[in-house]
């Protein structure tokens, strides 16, 4: 097995045959990797880039629901009501197309990716998808309550 040392940032040789790298922010096909598989760089490049900005939509996600969260404090005025109804739809569905993109990324990679006779590649579902699936069924939920609030259904003004 080769580790990278955290110091020198260079590959060190264990007991084994396999690769192991430590964790890493964002999504990068270390160099090692493409000159095993042989991936062109070009291509490479474009699905870290790519990845990149689709992975930016999380903050943005994240951003409108807390400004949803700050003008939810302030629903006893109607209008205020009805700006955060449409913030709170918006950030569902900002939400939704997240958890839909989690979903398909960590599903292709599933079903695509093949363990060759060196390598072996293991996906899974990770904390991420599931915390973002749980906020969208949150979101939702908060939708339907806002929308009793803000026609005044169910006895509730």
């Amino acid at each position: 097995m080769i580790i990278l040392n955290s110091d020198l940032n260079q590959p060190t040789p264990l007991d084994n045959n396999g690769f192991c790298f430590g964790p890493q922010l964002g999504y990068s096909v270390p160099e090692e990797i493409r000159t095993l598989v042989g991936l062109p760089d070009g291509v490479v490049n474009a699905v870290e880039v790519s990845l990149r900005v689709i992975l930016v939509l999380h903050p943005v996600a994240a951003g409108l629901t807390l400004i949803t969260l700050i003008t939810s404090l302030f629903l006893a005025s109607h209008a205020v009501s009805i700006l955060t109804l449409f913030l709170t739809v918006v950030a569902g569905l900002l939400g939704t197309i997240v958890f839909g993109i989690d979903l398909a990324l960590v599903i292709i990679v599933k079903n695509e990716i093949k363990n060759t006779g060196f390598l072996k590649f293991d996906v899974q579902f990770g904390n991420g998808v599931w915390m973002v699936l749980v906020s969208i069924i949150l979101i939702w939920t908060a939708v339907v309550l806002l929308s009793a609030r803000v026609c005044y259904c169910c006895g509730i003004r």
